[in-house]
């Protein structure tokens, strides 16, 4: 009986879950990684849906400083170094589409120094600033959807 109680709960809970996009099962090997970022900078997707990506990056320059106020970001570096500034206010904000703003300098921020390995979570909104300090930086980018109030 017990079992039937705790069955027919799940049932009830799954069955009032949101609907979302599946999610294949996909393998990319280390090899394959390296050759879809072979070139000078790409953004290789390689899994996603409405509300979440997840894709394969190669810089080979810095980038602006922008933020995103729609998206959580989630770094994996896999090859180089950076100097991520980032922080909750720039300098000569401008939208450049709507949820997404480029800025001249980041006016109140912190920087950390990545290296292969380190994983970072840039929240929706915090303006950031990728700066290389190797001629090439390889990474792992996932995004997902801010929740909306």
């Amino acid at each position: 009986m017990k079992i039937l109680r705790v069955a027919a709960a799940l049932t009830i809970f799954i069955g009032s879950a949101p609907a979302y996009a599946q999610v294949t099962f996909k393998h990319i090997s280390g090899e394959e990684a390296a050759r879809a970022v072979r070139g000078n900078t790409l953004n290789s997707e390689f899994a996603g849906g409405k509300t979440f990506s997840m894709s394969i990056h190669k810089r080979t320059e810095s980038g602006h400083v922008e933020r995103h106020m729609d998206w959580d970001e989630v770094f994996m570096i896999q090859d180089g170094n950076e100097l991520l500034n980032f922080g909750k206010t720039a300098s000569n904000p401008r939208q450049e589409s709507p949820g997404e703003f480029s800025g001249s300098t980041i006016t109140d921020g912190k920087s950390v120094m990545l290296h292969a390995g380190d994983i970072v979570t840039m929240p929706a909104g915090m303006w950031h600033q990728h700066v290389l300090k190797t001629p090439t930086l390889r990474y792992v980018l996932i995004r997902t959807e801010k929740p909306r109030s």
